[in-house]
């Protein structure tokens, strides 16, 4: 049987931390093509944001200069502190080999001649995905104030739009009132992305670029009481045999975040703006480039050493991260309970 040394598991270089962490993070993410991300950030980042100005045009004066009231402030700024996050993982190097035999084997790789470089490449991917599934649930899920356990290290997508007062639903702004402490109720996924449009703002409604972001359950709601409807006749057939390749709302694709009722059912007690696990539902409206994600991963993001006391591989995986919503008008959702 082939046997790994510290020799035999090459050095991880910047391709690898590329290929297998940061592209999977911020290109191989169908929604963060709607974020503004900042890269190269690891201290406290102050963004400058003009206002429109209006009420400015006035009748015309023979006397000295004089600006228009309440327009000599223009700008206001967003301020973003970063985080720092971690992931340790450590390979026991005896068992490693026959932890990962059959995906070596499944390569057509001999059993007795395994190349080092596979063996990396492999161990990087499996961080690489648990670093994803983990990044994926805190960037929306987190908040610092109302989050516990690993989700309380800072404010993520919910929580920056509720901390500058975005408009927002819950439960109870339904008549009849979604069920408490419940599953969502048949008919409500139509009933939360309407709600959504009609409290969004006239700035985000002309922005453009628009983009539902949604829990499974809302998605599989909408698509069974709305598209796949009988009263849709010959649309509602076709849709219930070959399915819809891009679920819509007027006009609006919309992103179904599956890991959302997963990450809220077993995670619930540490969640902000839900208190069952049955409550997985919940959805955003927004624009294109309306939050930002300032991070510092990069490259060098990852350490790797073999530790000859433990006969371990070990990686590290450290960078910051902060995020927030650019304007309160730029983005409208919904969570079940409201958000604390």
């Amino acid at each position: 049987m082939a046997t790994l040394t510290s020799a035999s598991l090459p050095t991880v270089n910047k391709y690898d931390v590329s290929k297998s962490i940061i592209e999977p993070l911020f290109m191989g993410q169908d929604y963060m093509s709607y974020m503004d991300v900042m890269p190269n950030v690891s201290g406290t980042i102050v963004i400058d944001k003009f206002k429109q100005l209006g009420n400015i045009t006035t009748a015309f004066s023979s006397s000295a200069f004089s600006s228009s009231a309440g327009n000599e402030e223009i700008g206001d700024t967003v301020t973003l502190t970063p985080v720092r996050r971690e992931a340790e993982v450590a390979f026991a190097g005896n068992s490693l080999y026959n932890k990962i035999k059959g995906q070596l084997m499944r390569g057509g790789h001999e059993f007795d001649n395994v190349d080092g470089t596979i063996v990396k490449n492999i161990l990087l991917d499996l961080i690489g995905q648990g670093i994803k599934g983990d990044f994926n649930k805190q960037i929306w899920l987190s908040s610092a104030a109302g989050g516990t356990g690993a989700f309380d290290q800072y404010d993520g997508l919910f929580d920056a739009a509720f901390n500058v007062t975005a408009n927002k639903l819950n439960r109870g702004s339904f008549a009849p009132e979604q069920t408490t402490d419940a599953a969502l109720d048949s008919g409500y996924g139509l009933k939360i992305m309407k709600g959504l449009y009609d409290i969004a703002s006239p700035e985000l409604l002309e922005a453009g670029n628009h983009v539902y972001f949604v829990s499974g359950d809302i998605a599989d709601d909408y698509m069974a009481q709305t598209l796949e409807n009988s009263g849709y006749a010959a649309a509602g057939y076709g849709a219930l045999v070959n399915g819809v390749q891009q679920l819509t709302y007027r006009g609006i694709p919309i992103i179904v975040r599956r890991d959302w009722d997963v990450a809220i059912a077993s995670n619930v007690a540490n969640i902000n703006g839900a208190s069952n696990a049955a409550e997985t539902h919940r959805a955003m409206l927004t624009t294109k480039d309306a939050f930002v994600v300032a991070t510092d991963i990069n490259e060098n993001s990852v350490e790797q050493w073999y530790s000859n006391d433990n006969k371990e591989y070990r990686f590290r995986v450290a960078y910051s991260i902060a995020v927030a919503l650019k304007d309160a008008k730029l983005a409208a959702y919904y969570t079940p309970d409201n958000m604390a």
